[in-house]
């Protein structure tokens, strides 16, 4: 038997087509229509906000700078009060802030109104609602349910998608096309160049599937960790039970002698495509959710890295990998219930919808941001905002510590906008996490809140082009920049 769906042809136009309702996806979405452009939001998923809602990263990293950690201690201190810290200078405001403030207003955000902490807490669930409103709100036509299948390309400039679901085949014809897939699907189906992975061995970092534990004591838990400060290092010790104490956010970080016995016992999981762990490099964090004004400190979130060497890209992989991180968190939560305290009576509540990917594809722009560039604070003529956060690379074995180091300069460097525009390719901008950054500097923009930023860029610079008659690339940069400024932006 066949099975053959008679699907109905159709031809539509818009002014500016965002492909991937992600991180990035939904803030180019709404910029571009607020900025007086027709948009069609194309999601394959039905959900907008990717990994920042699906992906049940709940926090966004970093809308102001955030101060590299300096020696062990302080690095534990640093990663587990990042929560609550508003400390130095806020860099990213506009949408990502509007996003945060109205998430603030219905309680599903921690903080003060009008501004960020360093790594800003919300609650994944509802953010799936707000970016609805927001984008509803701004006018733009969304779609759920909906695959592109081929890229309508003339004379090397991108003119359009085909998208297919259940019952229809849609040309949509656009004047501009922002690709925020995450994987720079769109560009590289049009021929733009790219790059992928560490330049050394190809391998990209680490996935993570993010798993929440419900029915878990998290008092027992820190009284554990209270009574063994040569275990944690009393300044974490002291530092968790104060936030703690104080109704803060915080970080719990991994159980060293309890995984140490766990995997002595066969009880610990290996994760995909290694082939051991060390515990004194382990990048594995868990953290209090946030839900209806206060933090559940019997729900805990928990970030793992749990997949090595993967081809994001690559389905096959991508599919593996994605069965393995799952059976992984069913194996963590029996290692939770057996050897954490506090966690005796806690079960997997659920996984995240979408794979957390750090990087795979780097589109290679008309400008390259390059890993000095970053650390050195590098401001450029064409920059489209500031960024401060630490540059967050984990490593790809399993053997060595996260790299974390801190921008320099000012304490934020700009994003070009010169980074958004694929090198070769007209009528077509990049946002998100593969945007033309190297290997190191991309583990600083990837991270959501440049996401974010990168996403408004394009968005605006998007429905710009579409008033001047121009392409992408020929946008007036002062113009650009005065009016995200407008818009409060920091340029």
């Amino acid at each position: 038997m066949s099975l053959t769906v008679e699907k109905e042809h159709k031809k539509v136009q818009t002014e500016v087509l965002v492909i991937g309702g992600g991180t990035a996806g939904f803030a180019a979405a709404i910029a571009a229509a607020r900025n007086g452009a027709k948009v069609i939001l194309v999601e394959q998923r039905d959900h907008l906000g990717g990994t920042h809602s699906g992906g049940m990263v709940m926090m966004i990293r970093s809308m102001r700078h955030m101060r590299a950690p300096q020696g062990a201690d302080h690095k534990k201190v640093m990663i587990t009060s990042y929560e609550s810290s508003f400390d130095d200078q806020q860099v990213v405001f506009s949408i990502a802030q509007e996003y945060i403030d109205r998430m603030l207003d219905i309680g599903s955000a921690w903080g003060a109104k009008g501004q960020a902490t360093a790594r800003q807490l919300f609650d994944p669930e509802i953010a799936k609602w707000v970016i609805e409103r927001m984008v509803l709100d701004a006018g733009v036509d969304v779609w759920f349910y909906s695959q592109t299948t081929e890229l309508l390309l003339a004379d090397g400039s991108v003119t359009g998608v085909v998208i297919e679901n259940l019952q229809e085949r849609i040309e949509i014809s656009a004047k501009v096309t922002i690709d925020t897939t995450g994987n720079g699907d769109v560009c590289a189906a049009a021929g733009a160049r790219f790059e992928q992975g560490d330049p050394h061995d190809g391998n990209c970092q680490p996935m993570t599937l993010y798993f929440v534990m419900g029915g878990v004591d998290l008092e027992r838990t820190l009284a554990y960790i209270r009574d063994n400060p040569a275990e944690f290092g009393q300044q974490y010790v002291d530092t968790v039970l104060r936030m703690r104490t104080e109704g803060k956010p915080f970080t719990v970080l991994p159980f060293k002698s309890k995984i140490k016995e766990g995997l002595a016992n066969g009880d610990y999981p290996i994760p995909y495509g290694i082939d051991k762990v060390n515990p004194d490099t382990l990048t594995y964090m868990a953290r209090p959710m946030f839900r209806n004004g206060k933090f559940r400190y019997d729900l805990m979130s928990h970030n793992m890295d749990m997949a090595y060497n993967v081809d994001a890209t690559n389905r096959r992989e991508l599919t593996k990998a994605t069965i393995a991180m799952r059976d992984i968190a069913v194996k963590m939560a029996a290692f939770y219930r057996k050897y954490i305290p506090g966690y005796e009576d806690s079960y997997l509540v659920h996984t995240a919808q979408s794979v957390g990917i750090r990087d795979s594809r780097r589109i290679v722009g008309d400008y390259t941001l390059t890993k000095h560039d970053v650390l050195s604070g590098r401001k450029f003529e064409d920059g489209i905002g500031r960024y401060g956060s630490v540059v967050d690379v984990h490593d790809k074995d399993g053997k060595e510590s996260l790299m974390l180091a801190e921008v320099g300069g000012s304490g934020w460097f700009h994003i070009p906008y010169r980074t958004l525009v694929p090198s070769g390719v007209r009528n077509l901008l990049v946002a998100g996490r593969c945007i033309s950054a190297d290997y190191v500097a991309q583990g600083c923009t990837r991270s959501q809140a440049a996401c974010m930023m990168t996403g408004q860029a394009t968005g605006t610079a998007a429905a710009l082009a579409v008033k001047a008659g121009v392409e992408p690339r020929e946008v007036n940069i002062p113009e650009l920049q005065k009016t995200l400024a407008s818009q409060n932006q920091l340029i």
